[in-house]
């Protein structure tokens, strides 16, 4: 366990300035929130809210899709390896950083919402649960994101990310609703994107729980296909 929380320590502080870049967002609605008038401008508050909210789970997919070129970029991979780190252990470590990284985001943003939101109506206990959602959904998101890095670019890793996250919705919109649960990272973005000052939402937590077991799926599957891969070779 500690090499992996080692190695999750070690992507946060190596991705600390797109984490910065994030909490300028978290920042803004903070501002909008002091000097706008807030029971006027409810409405505006929240639309900012839900749309600084889903900019996390973009970044999650940045960070599974590049997180694995870096290492064997700057053959930082080798050297850990080397020290008796299984590789199932060096990719747990990476998914619990993305996760940790999305998270320290997700708290800033419902600490941020908890007192800019609840003041002009909005159910705090409401903003939690959705940060739970945004969180379950980085996870995901991030782990799928590093299963396609172990074999493709960070380009085509986030472009194939994106077709397996997409996918869903889509068939949710053409065929059936319960199609955004295949791969419910959709599902849980629309939760925070659908919310309103008059329908808050339920608290439906099966969405989060498959999202949980499908992470365990696509970890898995990652450290699967990743045994196989050649990492002495060098990438550009």
């Amino acid at each position: 366990m500690k090499p992996v929380l080692l190695i999750a320590l070690n992507f946060v502080r190596e991705q600390r300035w797109p984490i910065f870049v994030l909490l300028l967002w978290v920042l803004l609605l903070g501002i909008f929130g002091l000097v706008a008038d807030a029971s006027r401008n409810r409405e505006d508050l929240l639309f900012i809210f839900k749309q600084v909210a889903v900019y996390v789970v973009a970044f999650s997919v940045f960070f599974g899709s590049s997180a694995i070129h870096n290492e064997r970029k700057s053959r930082r991979v080798l050297a850990v390896l080397s020290k008796a780190v299984a590789r199932s252990q060096y990719l747990s470590g990476l998914a619990l950083g993305i996760t940790m990284a999305c998270a320290i985001y997700c708290l800033a943003l419902g600490v941020t919402a908890s007192w800019t939101l609840s003041a002009v109506g909005y159910p705090m206990s409401r903003v939690w649960f959705l940060m739970i959602c945004l969180v379950a959904a980085c996870m995901l998101a991030g782990t799928v994101a590093l299963m396609f890095s172990t074999v493709l670019s960070p380009f085509l890793a986030a472009a194939a990310t994106a077709v397996v996250l997409g996918l869903p919705g889509l068939a949710s919109r053409t065929l059936a609703p319960n199609w955004s649960y295949l791969v419910p990272v959709y599902a849980l973005t629309t939760s925070v994107l659908n919310t309103t000052f008059k329908s808050p939402g339920d608290v439906v937590w099966f969405p989060v729980e498959l999202a949980l077991l499908e992470t365990v799926f696509f970890w898995l599957l990652s450290a699967r296909v990743f045994s196989r891969v050649d990492i002495s070779v060098a990438v550009e």
